[in-house]
C-alpha cells in the first residue's frame, strides 16, 4: 500500500529526473529568437530561419539525449522503492492472517512485471521527451513569423515585439506531444503524471500477483479528504476482486480505466483485507470527508476543488519563473536592436507579477488551511 506521504515522494522524484530541461530549452528557443534580427530591413530572411531551426532541433535532440542517459536508473528507483513498499505492507497483512507470502526476489511474476514496467515507462518518457525538438521548431517558428508581422505593420515596436513572443513561449514552457492524441503538455506536468500514474498502476499489479499467489479476495481502498467526487464515492470501501455479492466490484470502482481507481492521477491504493475485522475508515469519517467545505474570500468550495485551485495558482508561479528565463536570455543576446532598458523594464515586471501570485498563492493556503508544497513551485 501507498500512503499519501509515498505519492509526494514520488512526485517530486519524478520531477527531479528532467527538472532542468525545460529551461534548458526554453533557453535554447530565445537565444535564436533574439539572434535573428531584421530590424533594418524588416524582411524575413527564410534561409537564416531554415538554418536557426535546423540547430535549434539538433541541439535539443542532443539535450534531451543528455537527460534520457540518465533516467533509466532513476525511473528504477522510484518503481523499486514504491514496490518493495507495497508489497512489504501487505505481507505484514498476510503473515497476521498466518499465510507465508514469498520473499519479493524470489517472485518470479512479481519480478518479472516490474522489470518490463521499468523499461516500458523509461521507454515511453525517453520518447515523449524527443519531441519536444519539433515542438521547440514550431515556437521558434511562430515567434519569428508573428513578430515579422508585428513589426512590419507597425503594430508593434522592434523590442515590444520580441516580448511578447518569449512571454508567450514562457508561459508555454517547453512541450511534448503524445503521438496517438496530438495532445500536449509540459515536460514537467506529463513526467509527474506519466511516473505517478504507472508507479500506482504498477504497484497494483504486484498487489493483485501477491493475493493470487497466497489466494486472496478482499481488498480495502485507502481514502483520503479532497479526493475527487467520483473516487469519494468508493474510497475506503471494501472491493471483492473476484466479484463477491456484498462487496463492490472492480467494475464498480473502475479499476482499468482512465478516470478510475489507480487510473490516471489517481492517489487511491489498496491493501488485503481480513473478513469481519474493522475497517480502517470509519462510514462517519468518509461521510465527513464528503461534505467537507473550505472558504476563500467568503466563498465555499469543495476541497477537491480548493486543491485544483491552488495547482492553478502554482502553475501561474512556474509560468512566471520560465518567462524570467525567456526574458533574461533576449537581455543578453548580441542583438544590438533590442531596447535593453525596455527588456529590464519587463524583466522587473515579471519580478513583480511573481511576488504578487506568491503572495496570491500563501493567502490562498491561510484562508483555506491547504498546505503549501514548495516542490510544485519548482522548474
Amino acid at each position: 500500500m501507498l500512503t499519501q506521504n509515498d505519492f509526494i515522494n514520488i512526485e517530486k522524484q519524478a520531477t527531479a529526473i528532467y527538472e532542468n530541461l525545460e529551461l534548458e530549452i526554453i533557453e535554447e528557443i530565445a537565444t535564436r529568437i533574439a539572434r535573428v534580427g531584421y530590424a533594418n530591413t524588416v524582411v524575413l530572411n527564410d534561409i537564416r530561419i531554415a538554418q536557426e531551426m535546423g540547430a535549434l532541433y539538433t541541439d535539443i535532440i542532443s539535450l534531451v539525449a543528455k537527460y534520457n542517459n540518465t533516467s533509466y536508473e532513476k525511473v528504477a528507483e522510484i518503481f523499486e522503492e514504491a514496490g518493495a513498499k507495497t508489497l512489504n505492507r501487505d505481507d505484514f497483512i498476510y503473515k497476521e492472517a498466518g499465510l507465508n507470502p514469498v520473499p519479493i526476489k524470489r517472485s518470479r511474476p512479481i519480478m518479472q512485471t516490474m522489470s518490463a514496467t521499468i523499461e516500458k515507462t523509461t521507454a515511453n518518457l525517453q520518447n515523449l521527451c524527443m519531441t519536444t525538438a519539433n515542438i521547440a521548431q514550431e515556437q521558434f517558428y511562430n515567434a519569428i513569423n508573428m513578430s515579422y508581422m508585428e513589426v512590419s505593420t507597425g503594430v508593434k515596436s522592434y523590442t515590444q515585439s520580441f516580448i511578447d513572443a518569449l512571454r508567450k513561449i514562457g508561459q508555454q514552457g517547453a512541450m511534448i506531444e503524445y503521438p496517438n492524441s496530438g495532445v500536449k503538455r509540459s515536460i514537467e506536468a506529463a513526467v509527474r503524471m506519466n511516473i505517478v500514474t504507472s508507479v500506482n498502476q504498477t504497484c497494483g499489479k504486484l498487489q493483485e500477483l501477491r493475493a493470487d499467489e497466497v489466494g486472496w479476495d478482499l481488498m480495502e481502498l485507502t481514502a483520503h479528504s479532497g479526493a475527487r467526487p467520483e473516487h469519494a464515492e468508493w474510497q475506503g470501501k471494501i472491493v471483492s476482486r473476484s466479484g463477491q455479492k456484498g462487496y463492490l466490484s472492480l467494475d464498480d470502482i473502475g479499476y482499468g480505466k482512465a478516470t478510475g481507481f489507480k487510473g490516471v492521477n489517481c492517489r487511491h491504493d489498496w491493501y488485503p483485507y481480513y473478513k469481519g475485522s474493522v475497517k480502517t475508515y470509519a462510514d462517519e469519517q468518509l461521510k465527513e470527508w464528503g461534505q467537507e467545505k473550505l472558504e476563500y474570500n467568503g466563498k465555499k468550495m469543495s476541497k477537491y476543488d480548493a486543491t485544483q485551485e491552488q495547482r492553478k495558482i502554482e502553475r501561474v508561479i512556474r509560468a512566471d519563473k520560465k518567462e524570467l528565463v525567456a526574458q533574461q536570455k533576449l537581455l543578453t543576446s548580441n542583438n544590438k536592436d533590442i531596447d535593453v532598458e525596455q527588456v529590464k523594464q519587463e524583466i522587473r515586471n515579471i519580478k513583480t507579477r511573481e511576488k504578487q501570485h506568491r503572495d496570491m498563492l500563501d493567502d490562498f493556503v491561510e484562508q483555506t488551511g491547504l498546505k503549501k508544497d514548495n516542490s510544485r513551485l519548482v522548474i
